[in-house]
């Protein structure tokens, strides 16, 4: 007969899979068996629901939970916390962070991430990086999660010299990965810092990191915000040569370039590079290449191609 432990992982593998109703077959089967869920059951509930952005059911387990007076862990505050930050109330979770603290429990930089995010979520990106900056006094220090979610949302609330000083930072007291990179890059281009953008795009190498497909996207559709389809295309061609291959994505954004110039010629023959590969024009592309079509009716060498890959 299974005990404790082994319904505990299996409900938690299957909660985690998002087979809520096998879940509770076995959450009704442990109970069958006279086996009483305890904070680590309730704990895999509560953060199902959290996924899923159930809330209120959420908080009915944790009601549950106080109901049957089971002792209540960081995994449980912290689950709920994260919850009503992904939905940005930020003031439930407040609430909840206030309790945590008060049971005198541990906040995890899980905890931290969340919240910060949860600032940024909701407009308020400073105090977001005045949590991010605090962290080390209460003996946690921040992960590369945490690092991306505060450095994205800065970029985001459009406070571009914030999140380059803090990237700095973290260039100089930590290894940052290229999803870090990824944000950075992101955030210089639709900030229209593309000089600084290229300048760290071409330093990765000499930081161990290989550039992968999505950063040579954010590149190419920086690149073409700024109308440098050729630089954009040699770019383009780079990324075979290094062996990194394009994506859909890539060639979307590429395309999308060369039409938002009324650069047909070049756009056509990218639309049919990407035909025979297999990739399809996503919803931007096919929108382009519909008002490009309905503004040029008498060019039917165009409408002739739109019409075979629309």
């Amino acid at each position: 007969m299974p005990d404790m432990h082994t319904f505990n992982i299996l409900m938690d593998a299957l909660y985690k899979e998002g087979k809520i109703s096998s879940a509770r077959a076995v959450l009704g089967q442990m109970v069958r068996v006279g086996e009483e869920p305890d904070v680590v059951t309730y704990n895999s509930i509560i953060a199902s629901y959290c996924s899923q952005n159930q809330m209120e059911k959420a908080m009915e387990v944790f009601d549950l939970m106080v109901h049957k007076g089971c002792q209540l862990d960081s995994n449980t505050y912290t689950s709920l916390i994260h919850g009503w930050c992904k939905i940005k109330s930020i003031n439930k979770a407040i609430y909840l962070l206030n309790e945590m603290i008060n049971k005198g429990l541990n906040l995890d930089v899980v905890t931290w991430t969340a919240l910060i995010d949860g600032f940024c979520k909701v407009g308020k990106p400073l105090l977001a990086k005045e949590l991010f900056l605090t962290m080390h006094e209460f003996g946690q220090h921040p992960n590369l999660q945490t690092c991306g979610t505060i450095l994205d949302g800065l970029f985001r609330c459009h406070l571009f010299s914030d999140a380059i000083s803090l990237f700095r930072e973290m260039e100089n007291n930590l290894d940052l990965n290229i999803v870090i990179y990824c944000i950075v890059l992101d955030g210089m281009c639709h900030a229209g810092k593309l000089d600084d953008a290229r300048e760290l795009f071409s330093s990765l190498p000499g930081k161990g990191l290989k550039p992968n497909d999505y950063v040579y996207t954010i590149m190419i559709k920086g690149l073409c915000n700024e109308g440098l389809l050729l630089d954009a295309e040699e770019l383009l061609m780079n990324m075979e040569e290094v062996g990194c291959l394009p994506n859909s994505c890539t060639y979307n954004v590429f395309v999308q370039g060369l039409l938002r110039r009324n650069d047909v010629p070049r756009s056509i023959k990218y639309l049919q590079i990407m035909r025979d590969k297999g990739f399809t024009g996503d919803a931007t592309t096919t929108e382009l290449l519909l008002d490009y079509f309905s503004a040029h009716k008498g060019d039917n060498a165009f409408q002739e191609f739109v019409q075979k890959i629309v």
